[in-house]
């Protein structure tokens, strides 16, 4: 059974080093360092979520809000772990914890990550608009996509 839990500040040290290799396992150079995580779980709009399967690190997000809005700046799922939901799971359980008064949530992913902006698409993502060039390792332009939420 999948465990989910928000990452807080404090945490042992292998879970930052957990969730920087596989953030960079899934999206290559662009991937956060440890200090990276472990910063944004001390911000107090940072948000980032795991999900274990029997102790070990299978998904993670990262995200922040800001005034009326969220963004969702990673997701990553271990190889072994896809296609079983943890994704969604990920995006449902940042979305739930949100602020009432958050209105919207924004995410780039890559042009040719076709599973993902599927996925973005049946948790209600549209597509706004590109970014070009936003990646790099390999350079690539980024979708952003954009969900509205009925909050409040």
């Amino acid at each position: 059974m999948t465990e989910y839990r928000r990452i807080t500040a404090g945490e042992p040290e292998k879970i930052y080093i957990a969730l920087s290799a596989l953030d960079k396992a899934c999206v290559g150079a662009d991937g956060w360092s440890e200090a990276s995580f472990r910063s944004e779980c001390g911000k107090d709009n940072g948000i980032v979520l795991a999900a274990f399967e029997d102790g070990e690190l299978a998904g993670l997000l990262s995200g922040y809000t800001a005034v009326g809005e969220a963004d969702i700046t990673s997701v990553a799922v271990a190889p072994a772990y896809r296609r079983m939901g943890i994704a969604r799971e990920l995006v449902e359980r940042f979305e739930a914890m949100l602020p009432e008064d958050t209105e919207s949530i924004f995410l780039e992913v890559r042009v040719s990550n076709a599973g993902a902006i599927a996925l973005y698409r049946k948790c209600g993502f549209d597509e706004l608009s590109v970014r070009s060039r936003f990646y790099s390792s390999p350079e690539e332009d980024a979708l952003v996509m954009k969900k509205e939420l009925r909050k409040g």
